[in-house]
């Protein structure tokens, strides 16, 4: 187990991952039978919503062993909403496999996977799939990963036949051809039929490895006989290095390649000690493997019903035996480990030791949250935090009930503890529970989860937009405030002009009061009721960015109080904003979409539509990044709306820029609304 090596199995949505990944657990002997996406019977998608969905949802952890090797295969979401379990997964392993369908080739969400694992450095492996499938065109495939992903990629298998032809694949290392007949492999020579083909790629394969090893290349400007060895051996530290990224194929519902593939991982995926320098936000991390002390990252957070909170962590350093001392680096807390499991599956299995490369888990740590570096009393190290992409879509949350009101706040504490992408937020404007996430299917499978899991059922609905109002010239107001109930009265008035401030300047007060008309212990009282009264402007909305000056007025000697000038100067202030041509301000953001080319002047339309204003498009190979403020109101159902459009193969982003003044159409439509609801 010291040796085991960890690998994500990465792809776009629909690639078939999860059935390649069933395919190599079944040959590798670790589980007894197939099972099947489409029945919902796969070791990967266990969970209800999962199986009545057919995609993965959570990533899941599944040993293997194969030629005296030892394996974690990490099946991930493909669905880009799931993206916590894609960057957990990432921050796991040694190297990943890149999951491209011969039939539908490469997306964005290829694309996505590939930048994040360059980015953080991890040997790739490229398989094309579905191989056995109608319209399957490994070509036409290599061709797009070619020319979409930027690096060094090369393809070491070429087919012979496609789609329902499909009956071997040509190993462009050895130069020897592998078919399959009633489902028996045998080995042979190349047939002639793809002879041509294979060389073509042989030096294709050659030229690329040559690019990673000086001397090769050398070797070869002179024309001087590369022994098949020698190639190989730089082939395979190239791949481990991630200067070269190889392609394989494979038919995982045939289950025709897997054998090669397994045998390719044997080599060709590194261990933990062959790892760059990882970075750090403090200390200096130790080097990686067996010696030094214990050093550790949580990558995943579960919640069981039996277990309560499930820390996964990927031991980068060390030893770690139950029982020993052990402390949350990021947290500076310390930790009991008096049970340590590894994953299986769905299934923990107790242990009594994790080493360097292992995937191990602890229990009922509360404090330990997904990215924290776990690590030895005495090892002062914190490991950069694990980035994921701000939230982009929202859903307020009504409790059905008393009892799952009460709920609440508990079962959404551990949906977020589970999930880093998810964000809570309490709206002070709308006074709502506002869940954010990535996108539609993120946030129905979240209440769902409140549902099934916590028991909390609640109402989900568009949240309300945080409009808010200011005013656009000056105004003034007087206001007298008298009130006699037989007893003590209620006597003040108040003199108030408001003036605009410049956005974003916030609210000001200011006590202008000559003479003694209003006696200066009043003052805060003024500004109390001048402080309460931005809550609700003329427009039935906070007001901002407004200075607000008292001026004159006048008291009683018997009946004013503290609570009589708090009423004259909110009324006041009202009334001078009325006076002040209110105006009402939207929220905007700042919303950035990736599409492939082909999308741009659909997407750019679409925005216009919305009332959106184009900064710019910057263009990342074959994807164009269009960048533009759109009003918030806009935006609510984009999520869903970009995905139908682009088939699947947008993404955006999504931040908080600033207020804006509302169009007047939309203001007049606004309070309308705000109206019939008070009305309601």
């Amino acid at each position: 187990m010291s040796h085991i090596r960890n690998v994500a199995v990465l792809s776009h949505s629909g690639a078939g991952k999860t059935s390649l990944v069933e395919a190599m657990l079944y040959r590798a002997g670790a589980i007894p039978t197939r099972g099947s996406v489409e029945d919902g019977t796969t070791v990967s998608d266990v969970t209800p919503e999962e199986k009545r969905r057919k995609i993965s949802i959570y990533s899941s952890i599944h040993p293997y062993e194969w030629s005296g090797d030892a394996f974690n295969v990490i099946d991930t979401p493909g669905y880009a909403d799931f993206v916590s379990e894609i960057r957990g997964a990432q921050a796991a392993a040694d190297g990943v496999l890149i999951v491209v369908s011969a039939v539908s080739g490469v997306a964005v969400g290829t694309e996505r996977v590939w930048s994040s694992s360059f980015e953080r450095e991890l040997n790739t492996i490229f398989v094309i799939n579905k191989m056995d499938r109608e319209n399957a065109d490994f070509f036409r495939t290599m061709a797009g990963i070619e020319d979409s992903l930027a690096g060094n990629i090369a393809a070491i298998q070429v087919p012979i036949g496609q789609a329902e032809d499909f009956r071997g694949i040509v190993d462009l290392l050895d130069m020897v051809a592998y078919t399959w007949e009633g489902g028996e492999r045998s080995k042979g020579p190349i047939p002639d039929e793809v002879e041509g083909v294979a060389r073509e790629y042989r030096d294709r394969l050659v030229e690329a490895v040559v690019e990673t090893d000086d001397e090769l290349m050398m070797a070869y400007l002179e024309d001087q006989d590369l022994d098949n060895e020698r190639i190989k051996a730089a082939f395979f530290a190239a791949v481990r290095a991630n200067t070269l990224q190889p392609v394989l194929m494979a038919s995982a519902e045939e289950q025709m390649g897997i054998t090669l593939l397994l045998d390719f991982m044997n080599e060709g995926v590194r261990h933990v000690e062959h790892h760059r320098p990882l970075r750090v936000e403090r200390g200096e991390m130790p080097k990686l493997g067996a010696d030094g002390p214990f050093v550790a990252r949580v990558f995943k957070t579960v919640i069981d019903p039996y277990l309560g909170k499930v820390s996964m962590m990927r031991v980068l350093t060390g030893a770690l035996k139950a029982g020993e001392p052990l402390r949350d680096a990021t947290q500076d807390a310390e930790v009991r480990t008096s049970h340590l499991f590894v994953p299986k599956g769905k299934d923990l299995s107790e242990v009594k030791e994790l080493r360097a490369g292992m995937i191990g888990a602890i229990t009922k740590a509360d404090v330990v949250r997904t990215g924290d570096t776990m690590a030895a009393p005495g090892t002062d190290v914190v490991l950069a935090n694990i980035r994921f992409p701000e939230p982009v879509m929202a859903l307020a949350l009504t409790p059905q009930s008393r009892t799952d009101e009460d709920k609440l706040s508990d079962a959404l504490g551990k949906l977020l503890d589970a999930d880093p992408t998810l964000k809570l937020v309490r709206d002070p404007d709308t006074h709502e529970t506002v869940l954010w996430g990535m996108g539609h299917v993120h946030l129905e499978v979240a209440t769902g989860v409140l549902s099934e899991r916590f028991g909390v059922n609640v109402d989900p609905r568009p949240p309300k937009v945080s409009y808010r109002e200011t005013i656009s010239t000056g105004g003034d107001a007087r206001y007298r405030h008298k009130k006699q109930t037989g007893g003590a009265g209620q006597f003040a008035e108040v003199a108030m002009r408001v003036e605009p401030m410049p956005r974003e300047g916030g609210e000001e007060f200011q006590w202008s009061v000559v003479g003694g008309t209003i006696p200066t212990n009043f003052q805060s009282s003024c500004e109390k009721g001048f402080r309460a009264s931005l809550e609700k402007g003329p427009m039935g909305f906070r007001v901002v960015d407004v200075k607000a000056v008292v001026y004159d007025g006048k008291d009683h000697p018997v009946d004013s109080k503290d609570v009589a000038f708090q009423i004259a100067a909110g009324e006041a202030f009202r009334e001078a904003c009325a006076a002040a041509k209110p105006v009402l301000l939207e929220p905007v953001a700042l919303v950035k979409v990736r599409v492939p080319d082909r999308f741009t002047g659909d997407v750019i339309s679409d925005l216009n539509g919305r009332r959106g204003r184009i900064l710019g498009m910057d263009s990342e190979g074959a994807v164009a990044v269009i960048s533009a403020h759109v009003p918030m109101s806009e935006v609510q159902s984009y999520s869903a709306d970009l995905r139908s459009m682009t088939g699947g193969r947008g993404a955006f982003s999504l931040r908080f820029e600033r207020y804006d003044t509302a169009p007047q159409q939309v203001a007049q439509k606004v309070i309308a609304e705000r109206e019939a609801e008070e009305a309601k």
